[in-house]
């Protein structure tokens, strides 16, 4: 999770493009793009940055008809974060030194930037999402539900899990383990629809969807059907799976939960 993957891309002219240009000049190009920061770098890495605060300074400091080149040939490079950069590492530091933005860079390349309110959905975004299967962990589940009380529309509810994963373990080792939720995950991506939920922790996956209980079901019955049809490397991988509906099978979320999970140890 490093700053290379979440780079924003930016807009930016070369100094040696600037001879004769004024600040002016550039000020109306700025304007022109609509973007919030024109970078202008020399010899691949940035040196200045055009924002709202910095074309304030220009007309407070009477800049308006220097030439931009004579002014900043001799500035030295912006503080860049390297890509190599946790982005957990990158967000302290932004907010110790409360930073909206900072140049990315790499190999004295400059690459774009790191905009705060970005980074901090995108590790938000994170924080949420199991890493291994790429859907939505335990902690969001919780978080659904615990709204969902106050939200009182129909949800179905499908649980599915995986068993024997230990043992597949022990016989392939954890690459099988692996391979298995991956293809559960794919399935389960393909058979629900883009305003559906799924969520998964250890051996179990979780599906919340907000319909009715003819939706929930024909979800659930395209879930089985396809587990019941997949192997990995010839083998088949059994699992339980059962569902609910709230409140068509039931009149409490965490009630529904608690008999879902109950099914699925009777099965066992």
């Amino acid at each position: 999770m490093n700053l290379g993957d979440y780079i924003d891309n930016v807009e930016l002219l070369d100094l040696n493009d600037l001879k004769e240009k004024t600040f002016e000049d550039v000020i109306a190009l700025y304007h022109a793009k609509n973007v919030d920061r024109l970078y202008i770098i020399k010899q691949n890495m940035p040196i200045y940055v055009f924002t709202p605060k910095e074309i304030v300074n220009i007309f407070f400091n009477n800049l308006r008809e220097k030439k931009v080149y004579e002014y900043l040939k001799n500035k030295e490079n912006l503080e860049c974060f390297n890509a190599d950069m946790h982005i957990i590492d990158a967000y302290y530091k932004m907010r110790s030194k409360n930073l909206n933005f900072v140049p990315v860079c790499k190999d004295n390349k400059f690459l774009g930037e790191i905009d705060f309110n970005t980074l901090s959905l995108k590790i938000a975004y994170i924080v949420i999402k199991d890493e291994m299967s790429g859907v939505y962990n335990k902690k969001y589940f919780d978080v659904i539900v615990e709204e969902y009380k106050d939200i009182n529309k129909p949800i179905g509810l499908i649980l599915i899990e995986i068993k024997d994963l230990p043992i597949f373990e022990g016989l392939y080792g954890v690459d099988m383990v692996y391979k298995i939720i991956e293809s559960y995950a794919k399935i389960l991506k393909r058979s629900v629809r883009d305003i559906d939920f799924i969520f998964r922790w250890d051996n179990q996956f979780r599906i919340m969807v907000f319909n009715n209980l003819e939706v929930t079901a024909k979800i659930f019955e395209r879930i089985k059907n396809k587990l019941d049809q997949l192997k990995i490397n010839e083998i088949h991988i059994p699992f339980n799976i059962c569902m609910t509906h709230i409140p068509e099978m039931s009149n409490d979320i965490l009630i529904g939960i608690e008999e879902c999970e109950e099914k699925l140890i009777k099965r066992d």
